[in-house]
């Protein structure tokens, strides 16, 4: 008897703290697809393990937990039907591991044991994303930005003879490219390269295609905290969002659907009650910032953000259930 009871009392706090979410936040509208986001102790630690979210159930799914020939996966990108991640880790029981680009293939249940496109070659391959329009792989081989298909062959070397380059990002066209280079954002486009504007601060990286005007991208302010900005194509100047802060770092950008509402980024934010980097979640029609944590209140029994960083996250509108 005495259990029932502590049952009911429990069910009924439950119930009563999801009614409270509800009238706090009756407009929150319903996101759905897939995001997919890695989490480690730090980027030399080889401990990264990959992750998805359910964002219509808040279900959580370790990828990697049955994999067996390569370790710490981090930044994924999906392909444009979702059915295909593209990545950066090392080929497992290697005596000095090698950062090389990786695959794997949703079959219908879990995704396939990795494919190594790259290596070992002893090259730091890294920051794979797959074009909008195509299966083809953009990523960086020592400083030196290339393309191939996605089966690892066709490889076409863009900027040999330049000054390292990193982090490629398709535009939306899918033949444009933005990339990094000595802290600041270029866009590679029919063959020649040009410096997007930059603006107050100290650096930029980490450049996201959002539509045929604009894209994201992570600005180091003056505070030396990251920010995420808005930049623009035909050289106007960036704008920044509001969830912003001097006092920590946001970064890591990622637009649900068109961006034009919602964005995920990681944030430093010490008000959330986890260590390091954790993933959050933007409305930019209420100006509302979340953890993503609290966005899920009431649908996980546990948290998503921890005590180790969780980083890198994107999107796709594909479900994955079994």
């Amino acid at each position: 008897m005495r259990k029932r009871v502590v049952v009911l009392i429990a069910t009924s706090i439950l119930a009563i703290f999801t009614i409270l979410i509800v009238l706090l936040h009756p407009n929150q509208p319903s996101l759905t697809g897939t995001l997919i986001y890695h989490r480690y102790t730090d980027y030399q630690s080889w401990d990264a393990t990959m992750w998805t979210i359910d964002l219509a159930t808040g279900q959580q799914r370790q990828v990697n937990k049955d994999w067996h020939t390569m370790i710490s996966p981090i930044n994924a990108h999906f392909s444009p039907d979702g059915q295909t991640i593209t990545f950066m880790g090392s080929a497992s029981g290697l005596a000095e591991n090698d950062w090389d680009v990786f695959t794997s293939h949703w079959n219908g249940k879990s995704w396939d044991e990795p494919i190594n496109l790259t290596g070992p070659n002893g090259a730091r391959d890294e920051d794979p994303k797959f074009s909008p329009t195509s299966s083809r792989i953009i990523y960086k081989e020592d400083g030196v930005l290339v393309t191939m298909k996605i089966d690892g062959s066709s490889k076409t070397y863009l900027t040999k003879g330049q000054p390292e380059s990193s982090m490629p990002y398709f535009a939306s066209n899918g033949k444009d490219i933005l990339f990094e280079r000595s802290g600041d954002i270029y866009l590679l486009a029919n063959g020649k390269e040009r410096k997007m504007y930059a603006g107050k601060g100290q650096s930029s990286y980490y450049p996201i295609g959002l539509d045929k005007k604009s894209f994201l991208y992570t600005r180091v302010q003056n505070t030396r905290h990251d920010s995420i900005m808005k930049g623009n194509y035909d050289g106007s100047p960036s704008t920044s969002y509001f969830f912003n802060s001097p006092d920590w770092d946001t970064s890591d950008s990622y637009p649900y659907q068109d961006g034009s509402r919602f964005i995920f980024y990681v944030t430093g934010d010490y008000l959330i009650p986890h260590g390091g980097y954790n993933l959050g979640l933007a409305d930019l029609k209420t100006h509302t910032r979340w953890d993503i944590d609290k966005w899920f209140a009431g649908k996980r029994s546990s948290d998503i953000n921890s005590e180790f960083a969780e980083l890198g996250p994107a999107w796709t509108p594909v479900t994955f259930r079994r």
